[in-house]
């Protein structure tokens, strides 16, 4: 009668989407970080790659020309750290929260660099690609809030692909509801808890859909994680075995070793661009 059972029950499935949200959340926290380890991995062994096609004389033109494709490459995943490190230090400095899309929020000045970096290069930076550093004031802070919150290009924000960027700084999330005041007549504490029953279960509706885009985010980022690391291994392998072939001449190598050399180059490249692929 007084919907007690009813708002005892809704506070519960509220719990349990809460719960589950987190746990997809933390589950895309980790995979995020995992990627990003790998692609740290990744710029290593170019530079160790590059080193070694470097050091051949008489090597072709166009094993220079994709050297320079992959230093592009590489600096762009670069341009695109400093950018979230840019952000996160405007966003703090002004003080500024970010709210979660579902429920609750998280302050800017909580988050760790490493956080911003991950997801900056899983997601993308700001389509604008406008430099904080080379912005000030009100203008920075706009700009860092915009690629943060994923501010609509419409409102005059740059935009972030997918808009789940948010999600991504907000974190776990947690308790919405209240619960109802003592000091109140039967039939108010009957309304209380009827409104108490429909907000969780909306809210709760709500957030179960924001953990299947957090879920659907995952399996891409282990999906790039999978390809990124599969090609890692491939050119550990070539690197290895190309090893020997430091320091000589493109002219007086093999037919074999020339496309041993070519095929490593080429593999380089495409884990090069790789670095800079989102979701």
């Amino acid at each position: 009668m007084l919907y007690a059972k009813q708002k005892k029950e809704a506070l519960a499935i509220h719990e349990r989407a809460v719960n589950k949200y987190n746990m997809q959340y933390q589950n895309m926290e980790k995979m995020g970080n995992q990627l990003y380890e790998r692609r740290q991995d990744s710029i290593t062994l170019i530079y160790k790659i590059e080193f070694l096609v470097n050091s051949i004389a008489n090597r072709p033109k166009e094993f220079d020309k994709k050297i320079s494709g992959i230093h592009a490459a590489r600096e762009k995943f670069r341009e695109t750290e400093t950018y979230a490190a840019e952000a996160l230090a405007a966003a703090v400095k002004s003080g500024a929260a970010v709210a979660a899309g579902v429920a609750g929020g998280a302050a800017v000045a909580s988050m760790v660099p490493t956080a911003a970096m991950w997801v900056a290069t899983t997601f993308g930076k700001a389509s604008t690609g406008t430099a904080i550093s080379s912005l000030s004031g009100a203008v920075a802070t706009k700009a860092a809030l915009a690629w943060l919150g994923g501010g609509a290009l419409s409102a005059g924000g740059a935009g972030i692909a997918g808009g789940k960027a948010l999600l991504a700084l907000a974190g776990p999330i947690g308790w919405g509801i209240s619960g109802a005041a003592t000091a109140v007549s039967v039939a108010m504490l009957g309304h209380k808890n009827k409104q108490i029953a429909d907000e969780a279960i909306a809210e709760a509706k709500k957030i179960t859909m924001a953990g299947a885009e957090l879920h659907e985010a995952s399996a891409k980022i282990q999906h790039l994680t999978d390809e990124t690391v599969l090609l890692m291994d491939a050119l550990q392998d070539m690197a290895q075995a190309n090893r020997p072939l430091k320091g000589a001449n493109y002219l007086e190598l093999s037919e074999d070793e020339q496309y041993q050399l070519g095929t490593m180059v080429n593999n380089t490249l495409t884990l090069a661009e790789l670095l800079n692929k989102t979701i």
